[in-house]
């Protein structure tokens, strides 16, 4: 089953320059596919906001897809943890998992844009996808396990 954890605590301060992080999804999900569903229902609970919610959700079901098919091969009985904090002016997106090491942003091949739609082979295109939508993508292994963290520069509201 998955666990969340209440949304709105505050933690003392990110790598973001010092500003404290507040917590808007804090999520363990199932390792596996039916799950995402679910995922992204908390998501758009967190994030009322339906672009950012949009642009959230498509870029961890890319990402764990991935996971889970080829980094864990299908393992069901597994977790990935999946954190959403909004850092000052930013979205930060956590996501940590136990597979072998593996760096998407570096590692998965590089999708060739200029093939035809007939030519170009199905998938390829969620890594790249998720760089296109972050503004900010990294990976690493931290001997546990890999962690990816994905940020969204949040334009500042104005007031009306």
């Amino acid at each position: 089953m998955a666990k969340s954890s209440k949304p709105g605590q505050i933690r003392k301060e990110s790598r973001l320059s010092g500003h404290p992080k507040k917590v808007l999804l804090d999520y363990e999900v199932p390792t596996r596919l039916e799950e995402i569903e679910k995922l992204a229902d908390a998501v758009n609970q967190a994030l009322p906001d339906r672009n950012l919610a949009f642009a959230a959700n498509l870029c961890l079901e890319e990402l764990i897809t991935n996971t889970i098919l080829y980094g864990l091969k299908g393992a069901a009985d597994r977790f990935i943890h999946v954190q959403i904090n909004l850092v000052g002016e930013w979205l930060e997106i956590l996501l940590k998992d136990d597979a072998p090491p593996f760096d998407p942003f570096k590692q998965a091949p590089k999708p060739n844009l200029h093939l035809d739609i007939k030519q170009r082979p199905i998938g390829g295109l969620g890594v790249h996808l998720v760089k296109t939508l972050m503004d900010d993508v990294h990976a690493g292994f931290d001997g546990t396990g890999n962690l990816i963290v994905l940020r969204k520069h949040l334009p500042q509201q104005t007031a009306d």
